[in-house]
């Protein structure tokens, strides 16, 4: 017979269990997780020990093999994450009857967006601070895998990315604009010799694509390019194409300093681009916070100058709509 679950009723004991576990599944093990905690690997061992006597399943497997959370400890992550990440917000929204804005915002963010010009975000962090000093900020740069369903369960309360599909389940505000061009690195044979490609040349050439869908993704189905290499993220790109052996798109204004380098040349201008729109976007259900609903004020105001519809229509505008 299986054994029952001891876990009936939540104490504030049970919380910092989960929170333990969290972090050593976070953080890839007991010895990883030592740092991040600053308690001995030991008491660790004891928290999840504890955790899993009162939910009676094993959560991971520890030992030479390496650290890998089981199926259950899969499941109780995730459950874990939502449950804990419900509480905080029920805080922050208390706190803030009382004492205003304060607790914390968890921002997610999509990959290089530093450099855009368009993109206004450390301003929009620096007013945010000066209404609301005490409310501590973290800041995830993720892909729109992680982002969204990051804002389904709570652990974001906004994310900022390129648009690439409608939702019901987000409310969505645009911000700026990216241009995205085509690149291929300056050893690369489609250039040997200063030559300019023709676009069957370029269309028959090696594609790195993101391997998430994305704008990048629907564009390179579209152009009859071929994607035989996936990237996560703009930094594995630009290293795939640096390799002379793939062509892929990139925002035009990280890969500058890759042209301006003589490393990187863009190919192909006039056919083979796209434009990502960026929106911010947070949850229909649950409902943003009063602290992620001021900070989506602000960092529409430091875009464009329009703060957001109050109510929880669909909001997202097209480029340069006021």
């Amino acid at each position: 017979m299986k054994p029952r679950a001891l876990l009936n009723s939540l104490a504030e004991a049970d919380l910092r269990l989960l929170r333990v576990f969290i972090a050593i599944a976070e953080s890839g093990g007991l010895a990883a997780a030592e740092l991040r905690l600053n308690i001995s690997r030991s008491v660790i061992s004891r928290h999840l020990k504890a955790l899993e006597s009162r939910l009676a399943v094993r959560l991971c497997d520890r030992g030479r093999a390496g650290f890998e959370l089981t199926e259950e400890g899969t499941t109780v992550l995730a459950a874990a994450r939502r449950l804990l990440a419900q509480i905080d917000a029920f805080r922050t929204e208390i706190g803030e009857l009382h004492e205003g804005l304060r607790g914390e915002l968890n921002l997610a963010v999509f990959d290089k967006f530093v450099t855009n010009p368009g993109c206004n975000l450390p301003a929009a962090i620096a007013a945010f601070d000066g209404v609301a000093p005490s409310v501590r900020i973290n800041l995830h740069v993720a892909h729109s895998g992680e982002i969204e369903p990051g804002l389904l369960d709570g652990r974001f309360q906004l994310g900022i990315q390129p648009m690439h599909r409608a939702s019901d389940s987000f409310e969505a505000v645009w911000l700026f604009g990216e241009p995205m061009q085509l690149y291929c690195a300056a050893s690369h044979p489609l250039v040997a010799g200063g030559r300019t490609p023709d676009d069957a040349e370029i269309r028959a050439a090696r594609l790195v694509g993101l391997g998430y869908h994305s704008p990048n993704m629907e564009t390179f189905w579209r152009l009859g390019l071929q994607p035989v290499a996936r990237a996560f993220d703009q930094e594995a790109t630009v290293a795939l194409i640096l390799s002379g052996c793939y062509v892929g798109f990139l925002p035009a204004h990280y890969a500058q300093r890759f042209v301006a380098d003589g490393v990187l040349c863009c190919i192909g201008a006039q056919v083979f681009h796209y434009h990502c729109d960026w929106h911010a976007f947070v949850p229909r259900n649950p409902a943003p916070s009063r602290l992620a609903r001021r900070f989506l004020e602000i960092l529409c105001a430091s875009h464009d100058g329009r703060a957001p519809q109050a109510s929880g229509a669909h909001t997202a505008r097209e480029p340069g709509q006021v």
